[in-house]
């Protein structure tokens, strides 16, 4: 999750400084366009007033905190931390793949972003995360009934 992030945010910084790159441009809306708008319905994050690939970027900040403090202390519970939230974090891209929103009444379901560059990215990611805390939750159930 910490990777695709990355990969989003170097993208933008990439069209920023070759603007006339359609490969970025395409890149920037249609396979990253939903790390855009992951927050956008969001309600409780309106007081971090920036775009959605800004906060993607603290939650990969938060995402790779997480994994370092696991590998510090050698604990598996920031790594379970880590893999939950990641889980949420790509559900809420996959969900913002397939919504709607400016439309004249409010926020409209498309199940044909689906099948967009954005939520194929996302339907791999949630499967990623999904595979990623079921392990960790085997092993700590392993260790209780152990």
């Amino acid at each position: 999750m910490v990777g695709v992030i990355l990969c989003a945010a170097i993208g933008a910084h990439a069209l920023a400084s070759w603007p006339t790159s359609s490969a970025l441009w395409y890149l920037n809306l249609e396979v990253f366009r939903s790390f855009r708008y992951s927050f956008e319905g969001v309600a409780f994050i309106s007081w971090f007033d920036t775009d959605g690939l800004v906060q993607s970027i603290c939650v990969a900040a938060l995402l790779s905190g997480l994994i370092f403090a696991g590998l510090m202390t050698r604990n598996r519970l920031p790594f379970g931390i880590a893999s939950n939230l990641s889980l949420i974090y790509s559900a809420t891209l996959l969900y913002s793949s397939i919504v709607e929103y400016g439309t004249t009444s409010g926020i409209r379901m498309n199940l044909s972003g689906l099948a967009t560059p954005a939520g194929v990215l996302a339907a791999m990611m949630l499967a990623l995360s999904v595979w990623s805390t079921a392990i960790s939750h085997r092993s700590y159930w392993r260790d209780i009934f152990a």
